[in-house]
């Protein structure tokens, strides 16, 4: 990650295997440069509930801290349905402030999404 770019990525390994990824983009406009958001988080299913999550978003969250001085809240989103993205969001003090209805498609089925945030400042 570079202090000089408003988007970064990181990812989390077994050897050679990517097993979990997340990547973040920071805002630029005048307006909103106080907001980041977090997009693409993933662990490999044969790897959940092992920590790797908490690792690599608390990981991320401590890097653009420090990267990003003037950074105030981090949003995301998660399908609703998702029990184990909303906890893990949640335990590292991600905030629900909203749903998206119908966010997501997937053939005839809609997916609601929680919006969420984590206030830094």
């Amino acid at each position: 990650m570079s202090p000089n770019s408003n988007k970064s990525f990181m990812g989390i390994f077994d050897g050679k295997e990517l097993v979990g990824m997340v990547s973040f983009h920071k805002e630029i406009g005048e307006k909103e440069r106080h907001k980041g958001d977090i997009y693409g988080m993933f662990i490999h299913e044969d790897y959940q509930g092992k920590g790797l999550g908490t690792l690599l978003l608390s990981t991320l969250i401590n890097k653009v801290k420090k990267d990003y001085p003037d950074l105030e809240q981090i949003r995301l989103s998660v399908v609703s349905n998702n029990t184990l993205g909303r906890k893990l969001y949640s335990n590292l003090g991600f905030e629900k402030y909203g749903v998206e209805i119908n966010a997501l498609k997937e053939g005839d089925e809609y997916f609601d999404e929680d919006l969420m945030v984590l206030f830094l400042k």
